[in-house]
C-alpha cells in the first residue's frame, strides 16, 4: 500500500510548461520528513505502490497521477487545479 506524501512545491523546467521535480513533506511514525525527488524517481514510486503524492486545497486532498505521452514517456499529472496549487 502506498504511502501518502504531500507536495509543497514544483520546479519546471525554463518554460514552465513542464516540471521536472518535486518536494514535500511525508509524514511517518517518526515525525515529519522533508524530501525532493524528480520526476522519474517520483513516477518509478508510483508505479511500485511505495508513495502516492497528493497536493492540499483547503483541506482537501488533490491526488497526482501519472500520464503517459505518445511515446510512452511518464510523467506527473498536473492538469486542472492542480496545476494552480503547484
Amino acid at each position: 500500500m502506498a504511502a501518502p506524501a504531500q507536495v509543497t512545491w514544483a520546479k519546471t523546467d525554463k518554460t514552465g510548461a513542464e516540471i521536472v521535480a518535486i518536494g514535500g513533506v511525508r509524514k511517518s511514525l517518526f515525525g515529519k520528513a522533508e524530501w525532493r525527488l524528480s520526476v522519474e524517481e517520483a513516477v518509478t514510486l508510483i508505479e511500485q505502490d511505495e508513495w502516492r503524492f497528493f497536493v492540499e486545497d483547503r483541506g482537501d486532498r488533490l491526488w497526482l497521477d501519472l500520464c503517459e505521452d505518445e511515446e510512452g514517456a511518464k510523467t506527473i499529472s498536473a492538469d486542472g487545479p492542480v496545476k494552480l496549487l503547484l
